[in-house]
This record gives structure tokens, C-alpha cells and sequence, in this order.
């Protein structure tokens, strides 16, 4: 007598005519189908939406020498005219400059409609902790 592997099947199939359909199992395939529908909806939108951050972090690897990092920045924004472009430098020490223009340039692309913006200073380093930069866009 040989082993039959077919009774390990756990989907087995059930004849047409001893099923029937009911309402309640209607109802909940149309709120499984719901469900699943919100699910996806959901993940693609959060996929499609895009977040706007504005903060940098800059941590310096050789943090025993002291002093300052220097930072050069060249951000291109094509669509923000250059009037609208600025940036603010605040660290962890107590410095926070606003609206920082020394060693920054402002170059127009597309025809004026967007900005360059390059830019270099200096921040101060900290033994134990990360300095951070933040910019921002000020009109």
C-alpha cells in the first residue's frame, strides 16, 4: 500500500453544488476588498507625497582637533527665485546667524525663474556633540 501524499493537501477543493453563497459572506469579502483597497490607496500615497526638509547635519569625524568646520554649500532650486533664498547658521555653541550673506552667491537659472545659491562659512566644532545648520528660505 503506497503512501498518499494527498491528504496532507489543506486546501482541498469543495464540489460546486455543496457550496452555496450567503450574505454574510458577501459582506465580508466587500469589506476585505475595502479594506485592501484603503491599504493600498494609503501606501501609494505616501509613496507619491514628497517631504520638505530643511535642516543639515554635519558631524566632523576628526573631533579631537578643536576649533571650526569649514562648509561649503551649492544648492540649486529651480523653481524658487533667488529673492527668496537665504540662509540662517545656528550651532549647538550659541551662534545663530540670520539672513548670513558673506562669501554667498546668488546665480539666477531658468531664465530667472529659479536660484543658485553657493555659499561658504565656517561653524564651530564641539568635542561632544554634532553641530547642525540650518537653512531656510525667508522672504
Amino acid at each position: 500500500m503506497p503512501f498518499d501524499f494527498r491528504r496532507f493537501d489543506i486546501y482541498r477543493k469543495v464540489p460546486k453544488d455543496l457550496t452555496q453563497p450567503t450574505y454574510t459572506g458577501a459582506i465580508i469579502s466587500i469589506c476585505c476588498c475595502l479594506f485592501i483597497l484603503f491599504l493600498f490607496l494609503s501606501e501609494l500615497t505616501g509613496f507619491i507625497t514628497t517631504e520638505v526638509v530643511n535642516e543639515l547635519y554635519v558631524d566632523d569625524p576628526d573631533k579631537d582637533s578643536g576649533g571650526k568646520i569649514d562648509v561649503s554649500l551649492n544648492i540649486s532650486l529651480p523653481n524658487l527665485h533667488c529673492e527668496l533664498v537665504g540662509l540662517d547658521i545656528q550651532d549647538e555653541m550659541g551662534r545663530h546667524e540670520v539672513g548670513h550673506i558673506d562669501n554667498s552667491m546668488r546665480i539666477p537659472v531658468n531664465n530667472g525663474a529659479g536660484c543658485r545659491f553657493e555659499g561658504h562659512f565656517s561653524i564651530n566644532k564641539e568635542v561632544s556633540q554634532q553641530s547642525d545648520i540650518q537653512g531656510r528660505m525667508f522672504q
